[in-house]
């Protein structure tokens, strides 16, 4: 979605129209989920803030900036709900049960250089078992990465950290999935 496409659908969104909601939705839910997964490490918590941000998007649509980056003020917004939600979280969950289910939310990849379902399967499994290797700070610059397709910069701006921070943590997730990856190479 373009700069222009994104400042129309908040117009709409703006004058009730919630067909503008729906084009922000089809074009950014894989990213809001992939940032806010990568926060809360849980599927279903995941998916329940990510429906939450859509929502909450109707109440702050005023907010955006003409003419500023749109996937950064979204992801933004996606990132200190989750952030909110572990901390309203960590002070029950403290008092009850200190256990996660981290790992066992499975993760979506499409590989279309496949043929079959089940070579697709395999790497899709393959990925996600991949995926777990990493650190949550390079997960989450490689999600940024490839699936919000933010540059070094923004995903710097995003997290909070040094732009060299920002590729080395990229360089270094690329070189573990490489290595667990290396038969589909």
């Amino acid at each position: 979605m373009t700069d222009k496409e994104f400042q129309s659908a908040i117009n709409k969104l703006l004058k009730g129209d919630k067909d503008g909601l729906a084009s922000i939705y089809e074009a950014y839910v894989k990213l809001i989920y992939a940032v806010v997964y990568d926060t809360v490490g849980s599927k279903e918590d995941a998916e329940d803030i990510t429906s939450d941000f859509f929502i909450k998007l109707i109440r702050v649509a005023d907010s955006f900036k003409k003419g500023s980056p749109h996937k950064t003020w979204l992801v933004t917004i996606a990132k200190n709900m989750a952030i909110d939600y572990i901390r309203k979280r960590s002070r029950v969950v403290l008092e009850i049960d200190n256990t996660s289910d981290e790992g066992n939310a499975p993760r979506q990849w499409e590989d279309t250089s496949r043929g079959s379902v089940e070579d697709t399967v395999a790497m899709s499994n393959d990925m996600a078992q991949a995926m777990d290797t990493l650190a949550p700070r390079e997960k989450e610059v490689i999600d940024l990465k490839l699936v919000g397709q933010f540059k070094f910069k923004e995903i710097a701006e995003i997290t909070g950290q040094p732009m060299g921070t920002v590729t080395w943590l990229y360089n270094q997730g690329i070189k573990k999935l490489r290595r667990c990856l290396a038969d589909y190479e």
